[in-house]
């Protein structure tokens, strides 16, 4: 089954996340993404400091092609400049001003094909007062506000995934997908630019516009106030969370679900801004009564009243669950010489284009031979090219 991006080839210039995040996106969604390397390693995740054959390397490079080329070399750059015309896209994470000094901007391949969308993924942007330095997912997650919400500002510790590294990279693929709409009436690429910060920023478009409008800054525990979100444990110590929103019945419901229906007309938490006041308050009295019963049992007991609920799951227990099963969420990409992958699917369904089931990752220049040949040399040149280090 083809998907709905069948016939789309991505060059993809992406080390680490952003780039190749990205990439393999649209790479899920059918297009050909032959993911172009340095010969001495490649992508840094393939190895990393752990040894070949890395997880983080299959999360990101999945379903692509290798070809390896050093484009500091005139036969690189040539070879590259031989892709370009037969491509739609070329996506990279380099830092701004790195494609303008090998001659792979927008403004030299569109000389070589005035079709090609480029897009580029960077931390602030191509210019400003912080073109200069060096950005990695936290540099993005703190200038874009992310970390503010998230950390006790009492004890700061970074914590939880690269929230910018994933979201600039999924932000250049709804990029690249609109510069291919645009392409498709106008005939014409053109660059696309997306920033670690700015995407952290666009994710948080609601806590931000509230910031703009009254002048207070959140907090880790500001939003979970405002939409009445709890987390307890049951006297096993398991956890799960509840979200109350707004409509009364969920507030009810929980108090029938302990009951105790009589803390529906408290005066600290009968309606929606009481509940919010007293959300310390509210969070101790439950938090008492969850403790003498386990986890399973609030399950049913708030499934049975119709509470928004759920087990705070680890990311084991994740694919243990029966609706994750359901969804089919995990699955299993095969290799021939190496074990089987165990990853997580593309997450949309489309009723007309599948999603094709993803190849494994690519071998280091598993490639090159292919596109290669494509593009017209022979066994001899090809040979000399790996002698010389350009593939």
């Amino acid at each position: 089954m083809k998907g709905c991006l069948d016939g789309i080839r991505v060059l993809e210039l992406g080390n680490f996340i952003s780039g190749p995040y990205g990439a393999m996106l649209l790479s899920d969604m059918g297009a050909e993404v032959i993911k172009v390397e340095n010969p001495k390693g490649g992508d840094p995740f393939r190895g990393w400091d752990l040894g070949g054959d890395q997880p983080n390397f299959w999360a990101y490079n999945r379903g692509k092609k290798s070809v390896t080329l050093n484009l500091q070399t005139p036969e690189g750059k040539e070879i590259f400049y031989g892709l370009v015309k037969k491509a739609d896209v070329v996506m990279e994470n380099y830092r701004p001003g790195v494609t303008k000094k090998l001659l792979i901007d927008y403004d030299t391949l569109r000389t070589i094909n005035e079709r090609i969308i480029c897009c580029s993924i960077t931390g602030t942007g191509p210019t400003g007062p912080y073109v200069n330095r060096p950005a990695y997912d936290t540099v993005g997650q703190g200038m874009g506000g992310m970390m503010s919400v998230l950390m006790d500002p009492k004890d700061p510790k970074p914590i939880g995934p690269a929230y910018a590294d994933c979201l600039s990279g999924m932000f250049s693929a709804v990029g690249v997908l609109g510069a291919l709409v645009s392409r498709s009436q106008t005939g014409k690429g053109q660059q696309v630019d997306a920033t670690m910060a700015g995407s952290i920023l666009a994710f948080l478009i609601a806590p931000a516009t509230e910031t703009l409008a009254h002048g207070q800054a959140p907090g880790p525990y500001t939003r979970p106030r405002q939409s009445q979100t709890y987390a307890f444990s049951g006297s096993d110590g398991l956890p799960f969370a509840i979200h109350l929103s707004s409509p009364q019945k969920f507030w009810e419901g929980l108090c029938k679900s302990v009951e105790h229906p009589e803390l529906i007309e408290d005066p600290r938490f009968k309606t929606r801004p009481d509940r919010r006041k007293n959300y310390d308050e509210l969070h101790k009295t439950f938090a008492a009564v969850f403790k003498e019963k386990p986890r399973s049992h609030w399950m049913e007991r708030l499934e049975a009243n119709d509470v928004p609920h759920t087990p705070v799951y680890n990311l084991q227990e994740v694919f243990e669950d029966p609706q994750i099963q359901h969804m089919g969420m995990q699955i299993q990409i095969e290799r021939t010489t190496k074990p089987a992958i165990r990853t997580v699917k593309f997450p949309l369904e489309y009723s007309e284009t599948k999603i094709p089931h993803p190849a494994p990752p690519p071998e280091l220049g598993e490639h090159n031979v292919e596109f290669l040949t494509s593009l017209g040399y022979d066994e001899t040149k090809i040979a000399g090219f790996k002698e010389k280090g350009v593939i």
